[in-house]
């Protein structure tokens, strides 16, 4: 059958869309078709208008040139230069066509699949082991995440039996005291009816402070927890929380030593909390017969103030997890686990810092810094040498049973209190 222009043209026209047959058709040395194969195996050299001379290595040019001149169908078998580098031996059959063009038609060699396979198989590779990597992070993770939750789920666990214990110690404290008016005899005295009130009063705070504690722990975890600073001489914020906590050093048999001033720009309530959280901890720690010292100083912008007892003190490897929600240290432990956590929020909330580190008498040393007031000199702020004692000859309160060791949170804390160590 014979094969029509038409029918010739449509041939040409599938020659140049392959993707897999070479076809150039070059003329006066120029290329002026390529198909898709040979610009992707050939690269921009086999664009049309180029020179066929650098499609081809330069130990193939006089072979290309006798191809190209020779008057009849016939194979030759060329070196093409690859666009990503290096040669490759391709047969092509060089057919005469009119005008003096010439049209090579060769295939490349299965080199150009195996290229192309070998590329898909690399990124094939390198997509599973990129995926492999994610699915191993996502599943530690969840695997941190599922231990988060079973850590948050025991410490909440914990947390509810320290709370239902405190409250029902404080309501059975309470209890006792009303039965005991109930059933009395005769009429008080006035001595036992401040030792009764006493009693009452420190048990309802001690609720109080508790619920304060849980409210405020809520309101630092959802960001909610606010400060309203002012000039503040630190100094009195320290004496106030000394005054508060006499009753329960005494009990303790444990004086109080407070040194220094100093101004910062603080939230006098809030910083109340912190100073009466850290103290009482420290007194609850303290043995019998010993001091608690309260310490202010001031150096380069900033105020530090300590809070120091002798107690046994903190583990190096414990001191971050006391700042912990729910965290309780030690057989005295106070309400709930939640006052460091809050006093840690609070400090922060200063734009300062807290830690713990071990005191000079071996017990813990409890420390938070925070900004000086602007203005104020550093060295005028601070006293070294001042100090005020406090404790075990300044009135003692006689609780009994579950009140016992449990300091009243006074005056401007109403809402603050100590948490655990």
């Amino acid at each position: 059958m014979a094969v029509t222009q038409p029918d010739a043209a449509a041939l040409l026209g599938a020659l140049l869309a392959s993707q897999d047959d070479l076809l150039l058709v070059v003329q006066r040395g120029e290329v002026t078709h390529a198909s898709a194969a040979a610009v992707r195996l050939l690269g921009a050299a086999a664009a049309p208008s180029g020179d066929v001379a650098s499609v081809f290595h330069e130990s193939s040019r006089e072979k290309l040139a006798a191809a190209l001149a020779h008057g009849a169908a016939a194979a030759w078998e060329l070196q093409v230069c690859r666009a990503g580098g290096g040669q490759e031996a391709v047969t092509f059959l060089v057919v005469p066509a009119a005008d003096g063009a010439r049209i090579l038609l060769g295939r490349a060699s299965l080199r150009d699949e195996a290229h192309r396979r070998e590329e898909a198989a690399i990124a094939l590779t390198s997509e599973l082991a990129d995926l492999t990597r994610e699915l191993a992070t996502k599943g530690a993770e969840l695997e941190a995440a599922r231990a988060g939750l079973e850590e948050l789920g025991r410490q909440r666990e914990d947390f509810m039996s320290i709370v239902s214990h405190d409250l029902k110690s404080s309501l059975n404290a309470i209890r006792l005291q009303a039965t005991l008016i109930e059933h009395a005899q005769s009429a008080p005295t006035p001595a036992q009816r401040a030792i009764i009130a006493g009693r009452l009063l420190r048990n309802v705070d001690r609720m109080t402070a508790l619920i304060s504690d849980i409210l405020d722990a809520a309101l630092a975890d959802a960001g909610e927890l606010q400060i309203a600073a002012r000039r503040l001489p630190l100094e009195e914020v320290v004496a106030e929380v000394v005054d508060t906590v006499a009753p329960t050093a005494a009990e303790a048999g444990v004086q109080i030593r407070r040194a220094g001033v100093a101004v910062v720009r603080g939230d006098a309530r809030r910083l109340y909390q912190v100073l009466a959280n850290l103290v009482e901890n420290a007194i609850r720690h303290a043995p019998r017969g010993t001091d608690v010292l309260v310490e202010l100083a001031g150096r380069d912008g900033r105020v530090r103030c300590a809070v120091e007892d002798a107690g046994p003190g903190v583990a190096p490897e414990e001191r971050a997890a006391v700042f912990a929600r729910f965290r309780r240290q030690g057989g005295r432990a106070g309400r709930a686990g939640l006052g460091l956590h809050i006093a840690q929020r609070i400090v922060a909330l200063h734009g300062g810092s807290i830690w713990v580190e071990a005191g000079a008498r071996g017990g813990a040393r409890f420390v938070f810094e925070l900004p000086a007031f602007e203005g104020a000199a550093a060295g005028a702020d601070v006293d070294a040498g001042a100090g005020v004692d406090a404790g075990a000859d300044e009135g003692a309160g006689a609780d009994g049973g579950a009140d016992e060791g449990a300091g009243a949170v006074g005056g401007a804390a109403a809402g603050g209190g100590a948490g655990a160590r």
